[in-house]
């Protein structure tokens, strides 16, 4: 194939991707049940948890970030882009139990680009979420010291995460097919949520919990947040937010596209 056909044919299957995130854009947005968890949610747990825990600033250790919403906001970020991809998944489980999957696979394009636009569509939703949340914290008393450019850092690192979890979802989803068991992974989202310093510091962690965030990249993902936001290293270095973020990103594409691959096979 030349060098014209290959452009020829990449610039058609970006074309692809774009109009497939599109349609899962849409499809997600008109759904109450896609769009209340990633957005209504992660505003509900804010609010609870601002308002019930805003005493933990008084411990000793605890950063100073202004208004404790400023601190708790980046892990609303990260339960947003968590329930993003998850929701991602679960609507490509009701594309291949409906089978609307079944006919995209009957057209021209690369299989690849199935994924990738189902991971794009999220990785657009994490931006309008994060971007609503970080609106919302601020009304609320948060100040951002990072600046224009710390926000659009964290925008950034829960946009990546969000088109993560997706991947992740989206591979499940290619495996098993199922859109029951998809829906039954709401409560694993909030384990890898408390399992990460989403709401606390990691030092003022619970010893088992401590050992346990080292191992979650979702630690630091929502360090990372926290330190572009309120540039201070003390919080977190975004730099290792956007290679954790980027990382979960790149892994779970390859485990979507090898479901992908085996799916295929089986039919």
């Amino acid at each position: 194939m030349s060098a014209t056909a290959l452009d020829r044919d990449a610039a058609v299957q970006a074309r692809v991707v774009a109009a497939l995130a599109a349609r899962a854009l849409r499809s997600q947005l008109r759904r109450a049940q896609f769009l209340l968890p990633a957005f209504l949610l992660p505003l509900l747990l804010l609010a609870v948890i601002a308002s019930g825990t805003s005493a933990a600033r008084h411990l000793p250790g605890f950063p100073s970030t202004g208004a404790y919403v400023g601190f708790v906001v980046g892990g609303t970020l990260v339960q947003g882009a968590l329930l993003a991809g998850l929701t991602a998944g679960i609507a490509l489980a009701a594309d291949i139990e409906g089978g609307f999957f079944d006919r995209l696979l009957t057209a021209p394009v690369q299989r690849v680009s199935i994924v990738l636009g189902r991971i794009s569509a999220s990785i657009a939703l994490g931006v309008a979420q994060a971007s609503l949340f970080l609106a919302v914290a601020f009304i609320f008393g948060a100040r951002y010291q990072g600046g224009v450019a710390g926000v659009a850092i964290a925008i950034c690192i829960a946009a990546i995460a969000a088109g993560g979890m997706a991947g992740l979802a989206s591979a499940i989803a290619l495996r098993t097919g199922s859109l029951s068991l998809l829906q039954n992974l709401f409560p694993i989202v909030f384990v890898f949520l408390f399992t990460a310093p989403a709401f606390f510091p990691r030092a003022l962690l619970g010893p088992t919990l401590r050992h346990i965030a080292v191992f979650n990249p979702l630690t630091y993902v929502v360090e990372g947040i926290r330190g572009a936001l309120h540039a201070s290293a003390a919080l977190g270095d975004p730099w290792k937010g956007l290679v954790a973020a980027t990382g979960l990103l790149l892994v779970t594409t390859v485990l979507s596209v090898l479901a992908m691959r085996g799916r295929l096979r089986a039919l």
